[in-house]
């Protein structure tokens, strides 16, 4: 057989060569999400994420949209269409990291790493391993699985899968399906407003579950050091032992639920939606709390629906007692 002209041969390895280079481009978003849990030795850095077993949420460095080169610690619904993106659309986002439950989101940049450390701690560091954050567990437990469920719940395990660190106890602005808020989560009984849509600063208002069982909306809590002069509504269920929670169900309804056991509506959706919609409760940059929901199947493009709020009456002419009052929905004058 003719040996190959050189120019041949040449073109036949190049051409072998793209045909590798563009397998791997393929792949290579697949493999950022392929896993569901991270294990001691392992590390997530920007842009990797993992997914939740069934694919319907993700969990990793999502891009600023102000700011390519800045990265949250987020948790995320992941649409079709937007499976290989590592900038969901802001709504979508559910949970992101901060420095405490009424500080500042924590932001990372490209060289930062999300990981646990031979000593079973889980801790996001930055350049010249300089800890940006850490978290909190029981005294002398060691953990060694970050796991991402199919509720949206991102879990830190230790021996026996006992649960060191979650997600759902250390809520932003947001509740999923399933997900509780009570005071006797420290620090999870919570919830604080962005400060837009867009921006992930600390807003005006919150949701707090109090340990004197009370459920309240404030405006300024963080300077009002929980003074009720600041308080625009609230259940007036206190009491000396407390133990009020707060439930997010899978039909929509937004509950409290008292030490006695009995069950009351914060917020009845509008209409049954159930399985085939994805849902979620969030205290909204206004200082109105919303239930907001669109069909579990649709684009990342499909827009959110609110089925439900709180105040009823959105808000108008609420007041407070160091306040003038509201003169539309969460703008204080």
């Amino acid at each position: 057989m003719a040996a190959l002209p050189r120019f041949r041969f040449g073109l036949l390895r190049l051409a072998t060569l793209v045909a590798v280079l563009v397998q791997q481009a393929r792949l290579l978003p697949v493999a950022m999400a392929q896993t569901n849990n991270l294990t001691a030795g392992d590390a997530l850095t920007p842009p990797r994420y993992i997914t939740s077993p069934s694919g319907g949420f993700a969990f990793g460095f999502r891009a600023l949209d102000s700011d390519p080169t800045k990265f949250l610690l987020a948790t995320w619904f992941r649409f079709a269409d937007d499976a290989n993106s590592s900038q969901p659309q802001p709504q979508s986002v559910l949970w992101f990291l901060k420095k405490t439950a009424m500080g500042t989101a924590v932001v990372a940049t490209a060289t930062s790493v999300l990981n646990i450390t031979g000593d079973g701690r889980l801790k996001v560091t930055d350049r010249g391993d300089q800890e940006l954050w850490s978290a909190l567990t029981p005294s002398m437990q060691r953990g060694s699985v970050l796991a991402l469920s199919d509720s949206g719940n991102v879990q830190f395990l230790g021996d026996g899968d006992i649960v060191l660190w979650e997600s759902f106890r250390n809520p932003t602005d947001t509740l999923l399906p399933g997900q509780p808020l009570s005071s006797s989560y420290s620090p999870g009984g919570l919830l604080v407003s962005k400060r837009t849509d867009a921006e992930f600063a600390t807003g005006r208002f919150s949701l707090a579950v109090q340990p004197d069982g009370n459920v309240v909306l404030y405006i300024d809590l963080f300077t009002a050091d929980y003074r009720t002069t600041n308080a625009y509504w609230a259940t007036r269920t206190y009491g000396p032992n407390g133990n009020t929670t707060v439930t997010f169900d899978n039909q929509g309804f937004l509950n409290y639920t008292l030490r006695d056991g009995s069950v009351h509506g914060l917020i009845l959706p509008k209409g049954s939606n159930g399985g085939n919609y994805l849902q979620l409760a969030r205290m909204d940059p206004d200082g109105i709390v919303r239930t907001h929901t669109r069909p579990r199947y649709g684009s990342g493009g499909t827009p959110w629906t609110v089925s439900g709020a709180l105040p009823g009456d959105g808000g108008c002419n609420r007041v407070t007692s160091s306040k003038q009052g509201l003169c539309g929905p969460g703008s204080y004058c």
